[in-house]
């Protein structure tokens, strides 16, 4: 059964896998706060920053492959839709940082010096080229722009972006040499935390074909997966480092093994959660809303915070003698990355457009025959597109933005037929 024909991911799934990126992105939010801005305030689970940089892989895995079996089955949509989702967002980060450093900087600059670790490095062109291109993480490397670490993520995800577009849209006979050149590029950082986008791909294809599971079962998979993730941050927290540190084989495999753990506790909380919503009438119709809009700029959230968290922290130094001005900027901040989301994160629709309109080769589309996600190859068209051509691609954008965006919401079944197909 294909996808198209199975099962869909409803409304209710979909506001949940919102709902999970958004606490992801506060939950990293507010682990970097703790540091830096209320370093004597204790936030516990929310400071569990790591772990919710594995939550963000596998959630991608399983959000991206949906869009590309219902809305971007053709390489160039698929190719559009990327940019425009990651590209704006990424040079808005990189020029917060600079500004934010800059005035940080100006402010108090013996507080750079002295958080001068893996949070922060000096400004350069090396590593401003290495975020622009998002090789900042191929094989061993580690480019830090400013204050910009939480930018690493896109070192890895926008490989895993390149390598499912080769897998889901090049030729057949050239699909494996260009995934072995793929990853021979990108070396063995980047394969090694691959499983946990690829957990996120299956885990998108078990959802959608295959009937929802009986609520006991789904209830003792998401409590087996809280049960795994809680014995792991306590039980082998200590022992894993972040992702992107490579300090000996021993401490890689460590870390291969501690944040795959992480991904396949995600993986049972998402076929559980996603079966028992699937069988619940619908629960997000008032608060539905408001979690997507505040999904709709959790990654800028995530990506900028950062930056503003340091600059506001080098006018109160030391912080801790500023409690109270600090929680106040801290809720500045938060407000701050959101207005910044409606300058780019907001905008993808008039971003893939552009895309469309300053590369009109892109505007070349084939919908003479559905596109495999396997096997697929990419069309050839060399008439120059019509007007007519790049209208319907603006119209293809726009559905695949749209379905990103609220996955699989056009879907929804009436609430009875969703409980008696449990």
């Amino acid at each position: 059964m294909s996808a198209i024909e199975g099962r869909k991911i409803d409304s209710n799934l979909s506001i949940y896998l919102d709902l999970l990126r958004l606490g992801a992105a506060v939950v990293v939010f507010l682990s970097h706060a703790h540091i830096f801005l209320l370093p004597s305030i204790k936030i516990g689970p929310l400071g569990w920053g790591r772990e919710a940089v594995a939550i963000f892989f596998v959630l991608s895995g399983f959000v991206i492959s949906y869009i590309r079996q219902v809305s971007e089955k053709e390489w160039r949509i698929y190719l559009v839709a990327r940019i425009a989702r990651i590209m704006p967002v990424a040079l808005l980060a990189i020029a917060v940082i600079f500004v934010a450093d800059s005035i940080g900087m100006r402010a108090n600059a013996f507080y750079y010096d002295f958080i001068n670790t893996g949070f922060f490095r000096p400004i350069s062109l090396e590593a401003a080229l290495a975020y622009v291109t998002f090789t900042n993480q191929l094989w061993f490397v580690h480019a830090v722009f400013g204050s910009g670490e939480p930018y690493r993520s896109l070192g890895f995800e926008v490989q895993y972006y390149l390598f499912f577009g080769l897998f889901a849209f090049s030729p057949r006979r050239a699909k494996v040499p260009l995934l072995c050149l793929w990853a021979a590029a990108v070396g063995p950082k980047i394969l090694m935390y691959m499983p946990l986008w690829l957990m996120g791909w299956s885990t998108m294809k078990w959802v959608i074909e295959r009937p929802p599971l009986q609520r006991p079962i789904s209830i003792a998979m998401i409590g087996a997966s809280l049960a795994l993730f809680v014995s792991l941050k306590f039980f082998a927290d200590r022992a894993a480092t972040n992702m992107y540190e490579t300090w000996s084989l021993s401490q890689e495999a460590t870390n291969f093994v501690y944040f795959n753990l992480i991904g396949l506790a995600v993986v049972l909380h998402l076929i559980g959660a996603a079966s028992l919503l699937y069988q619940a009438p619908i629960l997000f119709k008032k608060t539905g809303p408001a979690i997507k809009w505040l999904a709709g700029g959790s990654f800028t959230l995530y990506l900028v915070h950062q930056p503003l968290i340091l600059m506001f922290a080098s006018f109160l130094h030391p912080v801790e003698e500023h409690i109270p001005m600090a929680a106040a900027l801290l809720v500045a901040c938060f407000i701050l990355c959101f207005l910044l989301a409606e300058v780019a994160e907001r905008r993808k629709k008039f971003f893939a457009s552009l895309i469309v309109t300053l590369l009109p080769t892109l505007a070349q589309t084939s919908h003479k025959t559905p596109v495999n996600t396997v096997s697929d190859t990419v069309p050839s068209d060399d008439a120059a597109p019509s007007a007519s051509q790049l209208i319907q691609v603006f119209e293809e954008m726009q559905n695949a933005l749209d379905r990103e965006e609220k996955a699989g919401d056009t879907h929804d079944a009436p609430p009875r037929d969703r409980v008696s197909r449990a």
